[in-house]
């Protein structure tokens, strides 16, 4: 306290018992995948299918190869109740962004070049007028669709600056400056745009690479969007294991699907080939078996069968919209048919496994919400309720970070923590919790806070056992 010289009233002000955490959710659902357009290796945040629409294009026609995936698999776990979702669009060596054909931009192929801002078959729709314009200017009209761009230059300098300007700049294309970016550019009339490729053919090491760009994003339950375990599993696996160490700090799990049914073989032959899940851990989830969808962008629009890796999205959007405590068990899935019907005998066998089996009952339900784990985060609501409240007491506890190391403050970081695990006793996650917040001498000095806490969550029922006496 510095001296006090003059006589009066001094009130010191220590803030720390005004702590709170911020509001916290398990809920967003990360998601990588090929698209017909939108930035490669970027995550977007999405808050509807109309924004994966607008951002990514539209999917095409299901394929059993090379079919886009994204924009499917976002409609899907939107159509399960997705809210927030952190999608990240992949591509194969032979993606490319559409271009006029040189000999179609006249005396332009010297002045400048353009091409599609993202690689993709998006960009095919574009095209690029060029009309005389007020005084010694020239008008370059860009259109796809509905959008149009329209620019008043008189160089090919002032053309490509304005095109490519970071903040004011095109949002369809890209140009580049040529040999002779200093004339006036020449009049051309709807000079089609052509060769887009998406890449669809991506790799499994494609699909790792948007999965790190996923790694320190605020996104929870993760998507592989139409890869299979065969395909994604091991990389999955390390994935999410990665990203929930301590040192990462983002506790999610990885949701993965069957691969598809081969050609007439039946329920027990696709499960020797497919039902038993090949990564397991308490932060993977396995579904089975795929569904049966309207492909909106077939003409006509028709029913198609898809793989179990196309399941696992509308699965992690419909847990993307429950809180962790409430079990997927039982839920039903906006599908419109199964790849394969089990019988109880085959559910049973695929529940012990350690698959999220879906079956066909008063439409179609969740067998049971489980991890492929065996041991204690063996139901979903278990790993996501622990994880709840580990963001929560690192929400919770990362104000005081910097704040002095005694006990004082160290009460009031208890305090702040055990208000947050008593709003998870309320709602009904936890049905008790221990909470210490300590420091030796030695860790005051080393500026370490000790947090121990034990958490006992709430189990979901699973199945109801009746016992009945006739008399």
């Amino acid at each position: 306290m510095p001296e006090l010289i003059l006589p009066g009233v001094y009130i010191e002000v220590r803030p720390e018992a005004l702590i709170v955490g911020g509001p916290i959710s398990v809920g967003n659902i990360g998601i990588v995948g090929t698209a017909a357009d939108g930035p490669i290796g970027e995550a977007k945040i999405l808050g509807s299918y109309a924004d994966a629409r607008e951002i990514f294009g539209p999917y095409d026609a299901f394929a059993t190869t090379n079919s886009l995936t994204l924009v499917r698999a976002l409609e899907l776990a939107y159509n399960n109740g997705a809210s927030t979702v952190y999608a990240v669009r992949v591509a194969g060596a032979g993606s490319n962004a559409a271009a006029p054909a040189p000999a179609d931009m006249a005396g332009n192929a010297t002045i400048f070049t353009l091409a599609a801002k993202s690689p993709g078959t998006a960009g095919n729709d574009l095209k690029v007028t060029i009309a005389n314009g007020p005084g010694t200017n020239v008008t370059v009209t860009i259109k796809r669709g509905l959008l149009t761009e329209e620019y008043i230059v008189s160089t090919g300098t002032q053309l490509v600056a304005r095109i490519n300007d970071p903040i004011n700049g095109s949002g369809l294309v890209k140009a580049t400056g040529g040999v002779d970016v200093a004339n006036k550019p020449v009049v051309i009339t709807n000079v089609a745009f052509g060769g887009g490729n998406n890449g669809a053919n991506a790799a499994d090491s494609d699909y790792a690479a948007g999965l790190a760009v996923l790694q320190n994003q605020n996104a929870h339950i993760i998507v592989a969007a139409g890869q299979a375990d065969n395909v994604i599993g091991d990389e999955m696996l390390a994935h999410v294991n990665t990203s929930s160490t301590d040192e990462i700090k983002r506790d999610r799990i990885g949701v993965i699907g069957s691969r598809a049914k081969a050609a007439n073989a039946d329920a027990s032959a696709f499960i020797a080939a497919a039902g038993i899940p090949a990564f397991t851990g308490d932060r993977i989830i396995y579904v089975i078996p795929g569904i049966k969808v309207t492909d909106s962008a077939a003409v006509p629009p028709t029913e198609v069968t898809l793989p179990g890796a196309y399941t696992a999205a509308a699965v992690a959007g419909l847990l993307s919209s429950r809180d962790p405590h409430i079990s997927p068990t039982n839920k039903s899935i906006a599908v419109g048919g199964l790849e394969v019907e089990f019988n109880a005998a085959q559910l049973k066998n695929l529940v012990t496994a350690g698959a999220l089996a879906i079956e066909k009952r008063r439409g179609f339900r969740i067998v049971k919400g489980i991890t492929t784990d065996n041991g204690a985060f063996r139901q979903i609501t278990t790993r996501r309720i622990v994880d709840f409240a580990k963001f929560g007491v690192r929400s919770a506890a990362e104000p005081y970070i910097g704040l002095l190391n005694n006990d004082r403050v160290r009460k009031a970081l208890k305090g702040s923590i055990n208000g947050f695990l008593a709003g998870m006793v309320d709602d009904e996650m936890l049905v008790s919790y221990e909470l210490d917040v300590t420091a030796t001498r030695d860790e005051e000095i080393r500026g370490i806070a000790r947090v121990t806490m034990t958490v006992r969550p709430t189990f979901s029922i699973d199945f109801v056992k009746v016992v009945m006496f006739l008399g």
